[in-house]
C-alpha cells in the first residue's frame, strides 16, 4: 500500500518503522529534525511542512495514498489535515489519532469520511478497568465476534510444575501462549508450568478465572482500594472509568494545577492529594500501604515503575504501570508489574490492528506485541461453510475453532458451520504465514 502519515513524533515514528518493511510510506512534518531522524534510520520518504497549510501537499498532485494517518499531538490539525490533504490527493482511508473522546458523540468524523479514529488515553483507561472485572489478571483482550476472552495470568503457585499445559485446558479454555524468561513461545500440550511464568488463557472467562485461582494463590481475588499516581489527562480518565465500581479511589498529583481539574471533574468522588514529595513516606503519611492496587499513571515510564517497587516493598501485590517504551517490557514483567500500554504505544498497536484487519478477520498482538492472533468469523454467506478445513502447517501454532461457545482443536471439525470462529495463535515471527494461511482458506 501506499501509506501517508502526518506527524513523526513518537507514533508517528514507530508506525513508519513498522509499516515500511511492505509499504511505501511518507512521513509529513513540520519538525525538520524529526524527519531527518527517520530518513536516516528508515527507508521512506519525508515530505517537509505544516500538515495544517494547503500548500504543503501540492507537490503531492496527482499521487494516489491507499492510507493517510493523522497521530500528531494535535486533535485540531489531525482533523483539518484529512480534510485538506483531499485538495490534492485522492486518499482511500484515513485514520485518525484524538485525545477529546467528546468526538465519540459527534458527527464530524463521519462527515469527514474518517474510517477509524482512536482514543488512546481512552482506550487505556479501559484496559485499566478491565483488570477490575478479573483482579487476578495481567491483561484482558476482547473481541467484537465473541464473549470469549484472551487473559494472562502470572504463575504464582509453588507447586506450579506438578501441572502441564493440557492437564489445565478442556472445550472452554485452552493455553495459548506462555512468556517464560524473557521469551515468549506457543506451548505443547504436554509444556510443563513453571513458577513466574506469565500464561496466556483464551476461552469462557469462567473457566479461565478457575485456572486462575490455581496459578496464582497471592493476587487478590477482589479489589476496593486503590492509588493512582498522577492527576494527567490520562490519570483522569483512568479515574473516570472506574468511578462506577464503587471504589476507595486516591490520587497523588504534585502539580496543583492538575490537582484543580481532577477535583472538578470527578467531583470529589475521589480523593485527591496534592503532594510536593512523592517518595515513600506517602505510603505511611496517607495509608497507600493499605491499597489492594496501585496504578502508576504518569507519562515517564522509569518514574512509573519506581512506584510499583515502592508499592512491592510494602506489599501491596497489585502493581500497574503505563508504559510507553517497549524496551522496559521484559523488566517489568520479570518484576512482577502489570503493564498496560500507554496512549503512545496503544495508539501504535490500535492502528496497526485497524490496518491488518478486515471486515470478517481480526488481528491482534498481544504479549508486547511478541504474539499473534488471528480470529475469522463464518458468516451467512460465506463460501466456507461446509467447506473441510485441515489445520495449518505452521510450525508452533494453535488453531482453534469456536463453536457454540466451545473450544475444538481444528483437527476435531470435519467441516466449517455458519457462526464458526477461526481463531489461529502464533508468535510473531511468523506473522506472514498465519495471515495467508487465515486469508485464503
Amino acid at each position: 500500500m501506499d501509506i501517508m502519515i502526518a506527524g513523526a513524533g513518537t507514533v508517528g515514528y514507530s508506525l513508519a518503522q513498522t509499516l515500511s518493511h511492505k509499504h511505501n510510506v511518507i512521513v509529513i512534518d513540520k519538525d525538520i529534525n524529526k524527519l531527518n531522524k527517520l530518513d536516516e534510520d528508515i527507508d521512506i520518504l519525508i515530505l517537509h511542512g505544516d500538515i495544517e497549510n494547503p500548500k504543503t501537499y501540492q507537490s503531492l498532485n496527482n499521487v494516489t495514498a491507499d492510507l493517510f494517518i493523522a497521530v500528531t499531538d494535535s486533535d485540531e490539525a489531525n482533523l483539518l489535515s484529512t480534510l485538506i490533504v483531499e485538495d490534492v490527493v485522492d486518499v482511500k482511508r484515513k485514520i485518525i489519532r484524538l485525545k477529546n473522546d467528546g468526538f465519540l458523540k459527534s458527527h464530524v468524523l463521519e462527515k469527514l469520511a474518517i474510517e477509524y479514529a482512536v482514543f488512546p488515553d481512552l482506550t487505556t483507561a479501559n484496559k485499566v478497568k478491565a483488570l477490575f472485572t478479573f483482579p487476578k489478571a495481567n491483561n484482558v483482550k476482547t473481541f467484537h465476534q465473541t464473549k470469549h476472552k484472551l487473559i494472562s495470568i502470572r504463575v504464582q503457585y509453588e507447586n506450579a510444575e506438578s501441572h502441564s499445559a493440557g492437564q489445565l485446558i478442556n472445550d472452554r479454555v485452552s493455553i495459548v501462549g506462555i512468556e517464560r524468561e524473557k521469551r515468549f513461545f506457543i506451548p505443547q500440550s504436554d509444556e510443563k508450568i513453571h513458577q513466574d511464568d506469565l500464561v496466556y488463557l483464551f476461552g469462557h472467562i469462567a473457566a479461565i478465572e478457575e485456572i486462575a485461582y490455581i496459578l496464582d494463590e497471592k493476587m487478590p481475588s477482589s479489589i476496593k482500594k486503590i492509588v493512582i499516581f498522577g492527576a494527567n489527562t490520562l490519570a483522569r480518565k483512568i479515574a473516570k472509568v472506574l468511578l462506577d465500581k464503587k471504589l476507595e479511589i486516591k490520587m497523588i498529583e504534585k502539580d496543583i494545577e492538575h490537582c484543580k481539574i481532577a477535583s472538578e471533574l470527578l467531583q470529589g468522588k475521589v480523593s485527591i492529594i496534592n503532594s510536593a514529595h512523592e517518595d515513600q513516606r506517602l505510603f505511611e503519611e496517607e495509608g497507600l500501604k493499605n491499597a489492594d492496587m496501585i496504578i502508576a499513571a504518569g507519562h515517564n515510564d522509569e518514574t512509573n515503575i519506581v512506584k510499583c517497587l515502592e508499592a512491592k516493598e510494602y506489599g501491596i501485590q497489585k502493581v500497574v504501570a503505563v508504559n510507553n517504551d517497549k524496551a522496559y517490557y521484559n523488566l517489568m514483567h520479570q518484576m512482577g508489574v502489570v503493564v498496560v500500554r500507554g496512549s503512545k504505544a496503544g495508539a501504535h498497536y490500535a492502528i496497526l490492528e485497524k490496518i491488518s484487519s478486515s471486515s470478517i478477520i481480526t488481528q491482534r498482538h498481544f504479549c508486547g506485541g511478541r504474539g499473534l492472533l488471528c480470529m475469522r468469523k463464518v458468516y451467512p454467506d460465506s463460501e466456507l461453510i461446509g467447506k473441510m478445513i485441515r489445520a495449518s502447517r505452521i510450525e508452533s501454532s494453535i488453531q482453534l475453532l469456536l463453536r457454540e461457545e466451545k473450544i475444538y482443536h481444528l483437527s476435531q471439525i470435519d467441516h466449517l458451520e455458519q457462526g464458526d470462529i477461526l481463531v489461529i495463535f502464533g508468535e510473531i515471527e511468523q506473522e506472514d504465514e498465519i495471515v495467508q494461511w487465515i486469508y485464503t482458506l
